[in-house]
């Protein structure tokens, strides 16, 4: 891993012989220091309950460069590493992978030290971060919520009751179908397609 110094995209997934042998001073991917994409979880032993030290060490080291993260769970993982709050460019997210019907805690307030965030992708969970953290995530853009029968539930624009934390995002789909999108967004979405095409 330490001759992958210019690696920028990483796909640890669904590896079931991958054990807790990766230990805290193992610092295994703290050498990739221009990498932008990151997904890593789903299907590791089942004798973990939660991610190898020697993981989580190195994704802290990663604050600096790290952009996409992709968070799956497994299991006997019944929470979102707290070691992710260091990850302070990041701006897209997505956590999927995990029992609903075991994770029974909010996300953590501790996403609200995210301050880069524009994407957040919530699948298989059942609350959201308090109102006071959701709302510190100004940059938010796009927020999808799908496989998650309570929480969409609760995020219905009409009467939901997480409504009011999340209706200043501009664009929000719940269950693959868009619930709110502003025309600005739009119009960005659309300036952005002409910047690509330009440049090609």
């Amino acid at each position: 891993m330490q001759r992958l110094s210019k690696l920028k995209t990483l796909q640890i997934v669904y590896c079931p012989l991958l054990s807790a042998n990766c230990r805290e001073e193992d610092d295994c991917l703290s050498s990739l220091t221009q990498l932008k994409s990151l997904s890593i979880g789903g299907g590791f032993s089942n004798e973990l309950e939660a991610f190898p030290a020697g993981v989580l060490k190195s994704i802290q080291h990663l604050s600096g460069s790290l952009g996409s993260l992709v968070i799956i769970g497994w299991d006997k993982l019944k929470s979102v590493p707290h070691q992710l709050h260091h990850l302070t460019a990041l701006e897209s997210l997505s956590i999927r992978g995990f029992n609903e019907d075991d994770f029974e805690e909010a996300m953590p307030d501790w996403l609200a030290n995210l301050s880069s965030l524009r994407s957040l992708e919530i699948l298989n969970l059942k609350y959201m971060p308090s109102s006071t953290a959701i709302q510190r995530l100004s940059k938010l853009k796009i927020l999808s919520i799908s496989g998650c029968p309570h929480l969409s539930e609760n995020c219905r624009k009409e009467n939901g009751s997480e409504w009011s934390k999340i209706s200043y995002i501009s664009s929000i789909h719940i269950e693959r179908t868009r619930v709110q999108v502003r025309w600005y967004l739009n119009i960005f979405l659309l300036l952005c397609m002409q910047r690509i095409f330009f440049l090609l």
